[in-house]
């Protein structure tokens, strides 16, 4: 077990190969409707998950086409805190701690299950870099396991990619894939729970493989989490099988749109770092086409665009220090985005900078001898 145990501690540390960001791709999520409930309070009748085994009595499970047919809230594992995807939460008498699971894994003590919270009301503004708040009344933020979102006690900072889950292990090749479900193993491996101490905080949303629906004529159609998301007549692949397929697609439970940071250790093959090639003042023509540097320097690319939720700042000259979370609440704050040029880098998204929320965006990038000067999004 302790050689098991040591390549499971190799193998995730170091994969084997390295995704694109650009290149990754999300399923849609279908939830279990109570049309009964839903009709009496749409927020009670209607709850998002992977699959119909997290159905309850009275309800049925719509897959993400059928979701949307009728009109039901859109259910997701990104930034949106709302309408993410229930996975199970646990309880432990012994710390009294809450710790979020996959929905096929069974708490080690008290299983409260994957509803809980659910019906108090959260506000919009709550989401990455959010502070938790409102365990036990609404209104609530923080307080629920979800695909992306880890329960936060108390008034801790809500974080994206914090729920983790287990994986696949194959003991004969040594081999290891995140996975959220038990059945994506194939015979040849055993699931390890992401409760495991050698899995523990390895795998995120980011890194677990999800398989895909494909259509009666062979061709891909989307990424997909379980058989019920596809439509009749399609075949749907298990995460293995889609990647030993001819289809080539990559498949994740979710894609990181939160993070937006280039990598500071990173050289190009002619010896050049991220910010010295931001300088150049065609940089994204000159040196993304390249893979690695594409994928090291997604910022300098234009491939990300996020607020960056570690960092804290003042504004008005005010004492107290906030981050980009707390900013995004204030009313005055597309005036100070303005006025302040170092805080539209900051906080990028909240500003307006970033060319997928804003394709008539514009925003400065530094020249020669650091003079700045005005791009758009088609730069």
């Amino acid at each position: 077990m302790m050689k098991i145990s040591a390549i499971l501690i190799l193998m995730i540390l170091n994969p084997s190969y390295a995704v694109l960001e650009d290149s990754i791709e999300v399923p849609k999520y279908g939830g279990c409707l109570n049309e009964t409930a839903y009709d009496e309070d749409p927020t009670t009748g209607y709850h998002c998950h992977f699959s119909g085994r997290s159905c309850m009595n009275g309800e049925k499970y719509l897959s993400p086409m059928k979701a949307e047919a009728k009109g039901l809230p859109k259910c997701t594992c990104d930034e949106d805190y709302n309408n993410n995807v229930y996975v199970n939460k646990c309880y432990s008498m012994n710390t009294h701690q809450v710790t979020c699971i996959p929905t096929d894994e069974t708490c080690p003590e008290m299983d409260i299950g994957p509803r809980s919270n659910s019906g108090l009301v959260v506000p919009e503004s709550c989401g990455h870099g959010s502070a938790a708040y409102g365990a036990f009344e609404p209104p609530s933020c923080g307080k629920r396991c979800t695909c992306n979102y880890d329960y936060q006690k108390l008034d801790y900072q809500v974080m994206a990619a914090t729920t983790m889950y287990g994986m696949c292990y194959n003991s004969q090749t040594h081999q290891g894939r995140c996975s959220a479900m038990k059945d994506h193993c194939d015979s040849s491996e055993m699931y390890v729970d992401s409760t495991h101490a050698l899995v523990s905080g390895k795998c995120p949303c980011t890194e677990v493989e999800v398989g895909a629906c494909i259509r009666k004529n062979g061709k891909f159609k989307s990424c997909a989490m379980a058989a019920d998301s596809c439509a009749t007549g399609h075949i749907f692949l298990s995460p293995l099988e889609l990647l030993n397929s001819e289809h080539d697609h990559t498949c994740r439970l979710c894609k990181d749109t939160w993070n937006c940071v280039d990598n500071e250790e990173f050289t190009s093959d002619a010896g050049i770092t991220c910010q010295k090639m931001s300088k150049k003042r065609k940089a994204k023509q000159m040196y993304c086409e390249d893979p690695d540097v594409k994928d090291n320097c997604p910022r300098m690319c234009g491939s990300c665009c996020a607020d960056d939720m570690g960092a804290t700042f003042t504004v008005l000259e005010e004492e107290v220090e906030i981050n980009c979370a707390e900013f995004k609440l204030r009313d005055d704050k597309d005036a100070i985005c303005k006025s302040d040029g170092k805080l539209e880098k900051i906080c990028a998204r909240t500003c307006k900078k970033c060319c997928k929320d804003d394709a008539t965006a514009k925003f400065k990038v530094p020249g020669r001898d650091n003079k700045l000067f005005v791009r758009n999004c088609k730069w």
